[in-house]
C-alpha cells in the first residue's frame, strides 16, 4: 500500500512522502510541462569520507554509469542517446547527486535507469581500473586550470586539516589507492534509505512515483546517517604558489555562516552587492573603471555547520598587490557606510528574477526539491524565500558582512613569482 502523505506535507503541486527506513520522496506536479526530471540526492559527500580514500565519493559517482547488474554502461548510453535524454551527476561536500530528464513519455526508462545503477551498481575491478585513470586525468586537469588551484588551495587554508578543506575528487595519492572494495563498502554504508531523497519534477501522479520509487529500491536497508564534526577557529594564513603563467589568479576568503543560519539571507545580498553581478562594486570597480581584471567575482558557500565567502580575480602580475588593496577598500566601505537603497533593489530584482526563471525548467525545480528536503526537511515556498529576501535591509548586510571578514581573512595566490604581495598581508 502506497503511504500516506501528510496533509502539513502538500503545498499545492509540491507533495512529500516519508517512507520505511527513511526514504523521503518529493514530487512538483507540473501538468503543461512536456519533460520529467528525476533525481536522487544521496546525503553523503567528500567530507564524509576517510582520509586515505579521499575522493571515493566521486570516483562512486563515475562508476555507476559503469552499469547494473543486469545492463551494461552501453546499454545505459544507447538508452539515454535513443530517447534524447541526460543522465547525470554530480559530487559536492555533503551530498551526491545523480539526475535525468527525458519526454515525459520516456519516464518509465528513466525511473529504471536510475534506480537501477544507484540501488544496484554492477562495476567490476576493471572498471574500477578504467574509470581511475579517467579521474587522474580529470585531477591532472584541474592542476592545470589556476583558477581551480587557487580555489583549493583557498578552501585548505580556511578549513586546514579538516574534510571541508579537501579537494573533492581526492588527490592523485588517494585516487591510487583506492579500490574496488572501498567503494564497495562505501555504497554498501551510504547509499541507504535514510541517506537518499528522490525528487521528481514533471506532469507526474505522486502516488504513482511513490509507489514506483518504493519497489525500486526495497531492497536497500534503512543504514544511517553520517555524524560529522565542524571545523575548529579560522587561522588567517596566506599562500603563494608559483606556476610559470601570465596572470596572477587571487582568491580571498573568509569563513561565513552556516546553510541554516536566518542571517544566510542578508549574506547572500551582501555578496550580490559586492560581486554577485555585471553591476556590482567589484566589478564596476575592478574591471570596468580600473581595467585590472577580466574575470572578477564574488561567491558565498554554505554547509550544515559552517561557509565561506571568497573574492576571485585574474590580473597581472606588477598589480596583484593593487587588486588587494581595492578589494579590502570596497568591502570595508560596504561594512562602513552600508549598500545604497539602490544596491539594495537591485539585489533583491536579481534573486527574485532568478527564482522565477529557475522555475520555467523541470531540472532546476527538481533540484530544488531535492536539495530542499535533504537540507532543510522541507520545501521552502517560493513567495516565503522571497519574502526573507525583500526582508533584508542595509543595516542587516553591514552586520553580517562586518562580521564575516572579523573572522581574519586567508587568501591564496597561483601565478608568476613576483616575491611578496603586501596586499596578502592582511590574512
Amino acid at each position: 500500500m502506497t503511504p500516506p502523505v501528510l496533509p502539513s506535507e502538500s503545498d499545492g503541486q509540491i507533495r512529500i512522502s516519508r517512507l520505511s527506513g527513511g526514504l523521503r520522496i518529493v514530487t512538483e506536479t507540473m501538468p503543461s510541462s512536456r519533460s520529467v526530471s528525476i533525481g536522487c540526492w544521496v546525503g553523503v559527500g567528500n567530507r564524509d569520507e576517510p582520509a586515505g580514500i579521499a575522493g571515493v565519493s566521486h570516483f562512486l559517482e563515475h562508476l555507476l554509469f559503469k552499469g547494473s547488474s543486469t545492463r551494461s554502461a552501453r546499454e545505459i548510453a544507447e538508452g539515454v542517446d535513443a530517447v534524447g535524454g541526460d543522465l547525470n551527476a554530480f559530487t559536492s561536500k555533503e551530498y551526491t547527486a545523480f539526475h535525468a530528464r527525458v519526454a515525459a513519455a520516456d519516464i518509465d526508462f528513466a525511473l529504471d535507469t536510475l534506480f537501477d545503477v544507484v540501488a544496484d551498481p554492477g562495476f567490476t575491478d576493471a572498471d574500477v581500473d578504467a574509470e581511475r585513470h579517467v579521474i587522474l586525468e580529470e585531477l591532472a586537469w584541474s592542476a592545470d586550470t589556476p583558477d581551480d588551484v587557487v580555489h583549493g588551495s583557498l578552501t585548505d587554508a580556511l578549513f586546514p586539516s579538516h574534510p571541508l578543506g579537501w579537494e573533492v575528487l581526492g588527490t592523485a595519492e588517494s585516487v591510487k589507492a583506492i579500490t574496488a572494495s572501498d567503494i564497495r563498502e562505501f555504497h554498501d554504508k551510504w547509499y541507504r534509505r535514510k541517506n537518499l531523497v528522490v525528487a521528481v519534477a514533471g506532469p507526474v501522479v505522486h502516488e504513482k512515483i511513490v509507489e514506483r520509487v518504493d519497489a525500486a529500491l526495497a531492497g536497500v536497508g534503512e543504514g544511517s546517517r553520517p555524524i560529522r564534526v565542524g571545523p575548529g577557529p579560522v587561522v588567517p594564513v596566506r599562500k603563494n604558489l608559483v606556476r610559470p603563467i601570465e596572470q596572477s589568479h587571487i582568491a580571498l576568503g573568509w569563513r561565513a555562516i552556516a546553510q541554516g543560519d536566518p542571517d544566510r539571507f542578508a549574506l547572500a545580498v551582501a555578496n550580490q552587492v559586492l560581486g554577485g553581478g555585471w553591476s556590482s562594486r567589484l566589478f564596476q570597480e575592478i574591471r570596468e573603471q580600473r581595467g585590472m581584471s577580466y574575470s572578477v567575482f564574488s561567491s558565498v558557500g554554505a554547509f550544515s555547520d559552517s561557509g565561506t565567502l571568497s573574492v576571485y580575480g585574474g590580473t597581472s602580475p606588477d598589480r596583484a598587490d593593487e587588486f588587494c588593496r581595492v578589494v579590502d577598500e570596497l568591502i570595508h566601505d560596504v561594512v562602513e557606510t552600508g549598500p545604497s537603497e539602490r544596491e539594495i533593489e537591485v539585489a533583491r530584482g536579481g534573486f527574485e528574477g532568478a527564482t522565477i526563471l529557475a522555475l520555467e525548467d523541470t531540472g532546476s525545480r527538481m533540484s530544488r526539491l531535492a536539495t530542499g528536503v535533504l537540507v532543510r526537511d522541507r520545501v521552502v515556498p517560493v513567495e516565503e524565500y522571497l519574502s526573507l529576501v525583500r526582508a533584508v535591509t542595509a543595516d542587516d548586510v553591514r552586520r553580517v558582512l562586518g562580521a564575516v571578514i572579523d573572522g581574519g581573512r586567508c587568501a591564496s595566490m597561483v601565478g608568476p613569482d613576483v616575491g611578496p604581495v603586501d596586499g596578502l598581508a592582511g590574512a
